[in-house]
């Protein structure tokens, strides 16, 4: 039996006007990635129940995660087009790998071991490409749930980040504009100072930083970020040759002119040579003609 599942996807933004910030923090994450992490809950009303709806706001990403297939409307949230679908599952029941398989991607395809499972006599976490399944096996372990949704939420919210500067290198490889490339890699690296951690959970967190590292290697977050880095140096190296063909052309263009200033003082000179010459004849035609 699933206890309940939340619907998750990125989304463009969110109308706060109907949502309470959580004003508890997620104290196992590393600090600067605490205090960025934005959590709301929307306010009971005549449409929906507290709880239905949570937004994760990190990084500028907003992302939704909707209680039991609930119908969010537009008045709550934009929501982006094109955007995947994610599910996570929480469930008490003693349930098998194959329906796990069901659950997750709609078929018996998904191989569980220890690349995308954690499993401990407490709980059990198995990923999949679009979302994953918490099994509680002893007593209510729904605070593990939302940490380990929110550690899930994190990964989205990486992946979304690297996706974010690729296309914007991309472009830029597109219109051939490499000077915006500077900016880009400053924006970059101060990310990754402030909030990229290969695991930003607290050691002494164990449970949660053993998961946190199967999510960061299923997910292929550290691929996508080197990915990302080298194709901003590359970036930044066709700056810099761009720059010294620049450089070169300008000197070349400055050279040519000093050489065709030195030619008209050659001319120049040579002119005033030769009439000194004339001038000399003359004299000398009158004093001894």
């Amino acid at each position: 039996m699933i206890n309940m599942y939340y619907q998750v996807k990125i989304i463009e933004n969110f109308c706060k006007d109907k949502f309470k910030k959580d004003i508890g923090t997620k104290d196992f994450f590393h600090i600067f990635l605490a205090q960025n992490l934005e959590i709301y809950t929307n306010i009971e009303d005549q449409k929906y129940v507290k709880g239905t709806i949570l937004i994760y706001k990190i990084f500028d990403i907003c992302i939704i995660c909707i209680k039991n297939g609930v119908s969010v409307s537009q008045e709550y949230c934009q929501f982006k087009k094109g955007v995947i679908d994610h599910v996570v599952v929480y469930t008490d029941e003693n349930i098998n790998d194959s329906k796990i398989s069901q659950l997750l991607r709609g078929s018996s395809t998904l191989k569980i071991d220890k690349s995308n499972c954690y499993d401990n006599p407490d709980i059990k976490v198995v990923f999949s490409e679009k979302g994953f399944l918490f099994q509680a096996k002893f007593s209510n372990c729904e605070s593990k749930f939302n940490d380990t949704m929110t550690m899930f939420v994190l990964s989205l919210a990486y992946r979304e980040k690297m996706e974010y500067y690729l296309n914007l290198t991309s472009s830029i490889i597109e219109k051939e504009n490499y000077h915006d490339v500077i900016d880009i890699k400053k924006d970059f690296y101060t990310f990754n100072l402030k909030y990229f951690f290969s695991n930003p959970v607290h050691y002494n967190y164990q449970q949660k930083h053993s998961i946190w590292k199967i999510i960061f290697k299923y997910y292929d977050i550290l691929e996508q970020h080197q990915e990302l880095k080298v194709q901003i140096e590359n970036l930044v190296d066709i700056l810099h040759i761009e720059q010294n063909q620049e450089e070169n052309k300008k000197g070349k263009i400055k050279e040519d002119k000093r050489k065709k200033i030195e030619m008209v003082f050659l001319i120049i000179g040579g002119f005033v040579t030769l009439a000194s010459l004339v001038s000399a004849y003359k004299d000398a035609m009158e004093l001894f003609g």
